[in-house]
């Protein structure tokens, strides 16, 4: 007889070397594919006996896959066991069982339920194959069927073991819901032993609530041949108690239903929850931004006032970074160094440092360092505090300036004199060499000289006197602008949203010419430029993409050259583009094309005021359905 097939499909390449490594002596013909893709070519055509899938994976979650799998095998469903490396909560649960799943295994495997688990969907589909349809399939597992050889009758009594010992309830009951026949593991779940089970249904044990919800999930079963659900049911003792119920339809009178008790999970979920809830409550009534970054420095919560001080729209910005990562790059070392006191000490607490948010815009923090320990006492996590402190140095500024200003007065008489006295010298030599000119025909040249001297002398006397009160009066600090690199400018944006990018499926075309002129400007807001313009692009791809009926593919082309003079940059998107009516408006300040409160309106107009002190121009053009391409010129520093 030829041999089952088992699809696994997982995008880790380790991962499916791994799963023919542990089922390498499994009596099935194992067809492994790195793709939701790949995996539907590989099969088509093809009967499986059990399909592994991984939940998470970038071209086509595992979800969709289960679905396309089963959607044209009606009457011979395909088992899906979800593969997954994160804990599920009980909405993505669901969410996979109406996908098809009749079971989760969670990372790292355990090979033993894994092969134990195979193993029970191997002999069903085996003893599937080797009976006529028309055959009451089960038929009180262990009695000879008519005609039975003794190669099938070695197979159910296998099958018959590989049930019983099986960890989660499995049984089989009619069209009414009638048992038929069950493991112990059943008895075990409902309490019920399984003379009592043979005289009920499956309706008899479930409440008001669930017996409602049972009856419409018993004519979809019905109809497609799958059910997966999350049910309560009455206990023998009389406790409601509740079950996940996964079944597949064996023909057209039985079905094999698998139920496992999961109570304890349910209430551990329903604690996590309230525990996080207040948890999320106290974090996020902090006045304060609260960072929570793990022993390698990556951070796994931020509190809302966090969010707004990085300028994050959500959690998903900051969570898996390093906090280095958001860290201006002269203060990494320092960072290191309160991370290592912390670590010795338990504490730090006020440390003053120039941070930035997400847009390069600084601002002046106070922050605060706490080490979190275990129960034994170990490391588990770090608490930063952040607090802005930006207005109150401000204030402290003012203050200062105020000061300065109220000394400036109590100086002027005195400043008054120090430029009138060298002023009444510069007068008296003047008048001195007017009048020994009006006397002699020639001044000696000694004489000149000498009263030059003192001239040069007053007036370096006054210049200083200027200079030490336009630095005692100055207030702000000027802006810094400096010869850049494009290229390495460009580079530097795109590394922070290639990884999202990546997980979007938006392909980035980068194409800058080496050895570019360099430009002048400041290095970072020209970033927020190329930033702002992709954020834009990816927008407007995913708008596109939802608006379509089709999956197509997302890109974006950066491309850099020089043009005689002047640097080009071009940013192009095949995304849904701009109607050429907004067009003409989406540089002004807050216009936006987007749904009201998905944009503020500002990025352009403020991308629009970095090229134009850059001295650039920037210009749109946009074919609507099709794409929009941005044009910026820059000029070189020749």
């Amino acid at each position: 007889m030829e041999l089952p097939n088992i699809l696994i499909v997982d995008d880790s390449k380790e991962m499916l070397t791994y799963m023919e490594l542990v089922l390498r002596n499994a009596k099935a013909n194992i067809l492994t594919a790195n793709s939701g893709s790949k995996a539907l070519s590989l099969i088509k055509n093809r009967e499986l006996a059990l399909a592994i899938v991984d939940v998470h994976m970038p071209d086509m979650n595992g979800y969709t896959l289960a679905l396309k799998i089963n959607e044209s095998r009606i009457g011979s469903i395909v088992p899906i066991i979800f593969l997954t490396a994160v804990y599920q909560d009980q909405v993505e649960i669901m969410k996979g069982y109406h996908s098809g799943a009749v079971d989760y295994i969670f990372k790292p495997v355990n090979k033993g339920i894994l092969l134990s688990k195979i193993n029970v969907f191997l002999e069903l589909y085996n003893q599937r194959m080797k009976l006529p349809v028309n055959t009451r399939l089960f038929k009180k597992i262990g009695v000879n069927l008519a005609g039975s050889d003794a190669e099938l009758e070695d197979s159910q009594t296998r099958f018959k073991n590989f049930i019983e010992h099986a960890p989660d309830g499995v049984f089989i009951m009619d069209k009414n819901g009638h048992f038929i026949e069950m493991n112990e593991a059943t008895c075990t779940i409902t309490g019920y032993n399984k003379e009592e089970l043979l005289s009920k249904t499956l309706d008899d044990l479930f409440g008001d609530i669930s017996k409602e919800k049972w009856e419409s999930l018993l004519q979809k079963f019905l109809y497609s041949g799958t059910v997966n659900a999350e049910l309560t049911f009455i206990h023998k003792n009389g406790r409601t108690r509740w079950w996940t119920l996964h079944g597949v339809k064996l023909n057209s009178d039985q079905f094999l239903c698998f139920c496992k008790d999961i109570t304890h999970q349910i209430a551990a979920a329903e604690v996590l929850k309230k525990s996080e809830e207040k948890y999320r409550t106290v974090i996020n009534a902090s006045p304060e931004g609260i960072i929570i970054v793990d022993t390698k420095g990556i951070i796994t919560d931020v509190s809302e006032i966090g969010l707004e001080m990085y300028g994050a729209s959500s959690q998903n910005e900051l969570t898996g970074k390093h906090i280095l990562r958001i860290m201006p790059a002269a203060l990494k070392d320092k960072f290191r160094e309160i991370y290592n006191k912390t670590l010795e000490e338990g504490l730090v607490q006020n440390i003053e440092l120039k941070l930035q948010n997400k847009n390069y815009i600084p601002f002046v923090s106070e922050i605060s360092t706490t080490l979190i320990q275990g129960k034994a006492g170990e490391s588990i996590a770090f608490m930063i505090v952040v607090q802005d402190i930006t207005h109150r140095k401000k204030l402290e500024r003012q203050m200062i300036h105020n000061d300065r200003m109220t000394t400036l007065g109590e100086m002027a008489t005195g400043i008054a004199h120090e430029i009138n006295q060298p002023l009444n010298t510069l007068s008296i030599l003047f008048d001195n060499m007017l009048l020994a000119a009006s006397e002699e025909n020639s001044l000696p040249k000694s004489y000149l000289d000498k009263k030059i001297g003192k001239i040069y002398d007053s007036i370096f006397r006054i210049k200083n006197i200027i200079d030490h009160v336009r630095v005692f009066s100055r207030s702000q600090e000027d802006a810094i602008y400096s010869s850049f690199n494009v290229k390495e400018s460009i580079d530097n944006a795109i590394s922070m949203i290639s990884e999202q990018f990546r997980h979007k499926q938006i392909e980035l075309d980068l194409s800058v010419e080496k050895n570019l002129p360099m430009v002048l400007g400041n290095i970072y807001q020209f970033e927020q430029v190329i930033l702002n313009l992709l954020i834009n692009s990816k927008d407007a791809l995913e708008e596109k993409e939802s608006k379509s009926s089709k999956p197509y593919n997302k890109k974006i082309r950066i491309k850099g050259y020089r043009s005689f003079s002047h640097i080009i940059i071009e940013l192009k998107d095949n995304g849904i583009g701009i109607k050429p009516d907004e067009l003409e408006k989406i540089m002004l300040p807050f216009y936006t094309t987007k749904e009201a409160g998905e944009g503020t309106g500002l990025g352009l107009s403020i991308t629009f005021g970095i090229i134009k002190e850059m001295k650039g121009e920037i210009s749109f053009q946009s074919d609507p359905g099709l794409g929009t391409m941005v044009t910026i010129l820059l000029p070189s520093i020749v």
